[in-house]
């Protein structure tokens, strides 16, 4: 358990998409909560306008992530978006989403899809990507750790009586993600 004494920051995120399919897919919201090992955090978050072409949404999604014209009037575009969120994931330090693996798939096929690289180390000019290790879940970690039937946030909410209004918008779901983790962690590596 050396490792989780001795990060520089954690740094938990998550998406909102219009779409379940990452390939055709756009992300509309990201967030990013980072915290340092005294666990001081600093959040970052901002709306993307969605182009909305057919194909690269579903209604029901859209309604599940609150989307609605007039609250993304003043959203940032993709082009600007996909540096800042490059940035936000970048390096070597742990980066941490419930479900992980639905959040990474949707960020680097929406990076690839707009002419960014995957490569060995980021480099944001010149439009190369590389998101920070480890990528931990907490799906994976509550499916562990946690005595609960279901692993999904709402039900871990339920579980760990966080309050769920708000839920399915990204700053809401990246500070829950958090409480879940150190809830799984923490009687591991012996915390308060």
């Amino acid at each position: 358990m050396g490792n989780i004494r001795n990060y520089n920051k954690l740094r938990f995120f998550d998406t909102e998409t219009t779409s379940l399919d990452y390939q055709t897919g756009e992300i509309i919201q990201f967030a990013v909560l980072e915290e340092d090992i005294n666990g001081n955090t600093k959040e970052k978050s901002f709306r993307i306008k969605p182009s909305l072409k057919e194909g690269t949404y579903q209604k029901d999604a859209l309604r599940i992530n609150r989307y609605a014209p007039e609250l993304w009037q003043d959203a940032i575009s993709w082009s600007e978006a996909a540096p800042r969120i490059v940035q936000s994931l970048s390096g070597w330090d742990p980066i941490v989403a419930h479900n992980a693996l639905f959040d990474i798939q949707f960020i680097e096929s929406c990076l690839l899809r707009s002419g960014w690289k995957k490569g060995s180390r980021t480099d944001i000019d010149n439009k190369v990507f590389r998101l920070g290790y480890p990528i931990i879940d907490t799906v994976s970690l509550a499916w562990m750790c946690l005595n609960t039937e279901r692993q999904n946030l709402m039900s871990l909410r339920e579980h760990l009586d966080i309050p769920k209004e708000g839920g399915h918008e990204a700053v809401k779901d990246v500070q829950d993600t958090r409480v879940v983790f150190w809830n799984c962690v923490l009687p591991i590596i012996g915390g308060e």
